[in-house]
Formats: structure tokens, C-alpha cells, sequence
């Protein structure tokens, strides 16, 4: 099954944040937009479930919905 994605938001730092609004998943995706020492921009991101960091760059995890079965 794949994500279903809110909106996203962003923040006044450049980092943006959508939701996965499948009931089960919830799943968080974090855009981060950096500046490194030397100054270079750098771009990266985040999943998280909850408080808890689950992956970092990559592709995207799997959704973790439940699939409900018709009545």
C-alpha cells in the first residue's frame, strides 16, 4: 500500500513535514534543509513514527496501514 500524504507544512527554517493519513501508519516524512560549515546547502530526510527516528535518507519505508477487508 502506498502513503497517502497530508499537506505539507513547513517551518520558518525551511524544513517541511507531511503525514501519512492512512489509519495504522502515521508515518511522519521530514525535509531537512541545512547549511554545512563551508556553507553549502544539503538537503535530507527524516522518518519518524511517534518519537522515534526510524530512517534517515533512503527511499521512503513501506506504509504500515492495516488494510481493513470490506464487510
Amino acid at each position: 500500500m502506498k502513503h497517502k500524504w497530508s499537506d505539507k507544512t513547513r517551518a520558518p527554517n525551511g524544513d517541511s513535514r507531511k503525514v501519512c493519513t492512512h489509519e495504522g501508519c502515521e508515518i511522519v516524512c521530514v525535509s531537512c534543509h541545512r547549511i554545512d560549515d563551508h556553507g553549502r546547502k544539503y538537503h535530507h530526510k527524516e522518518w519518524w513514527r511517534g518519537s522515534q527516528k526510524i530512517q534517515v535518507g533512503g527511499s521512503t519505508p513501506a506504509c504500515e496501514a492495516a488494510e481493513v477487508s470490506p464487510l
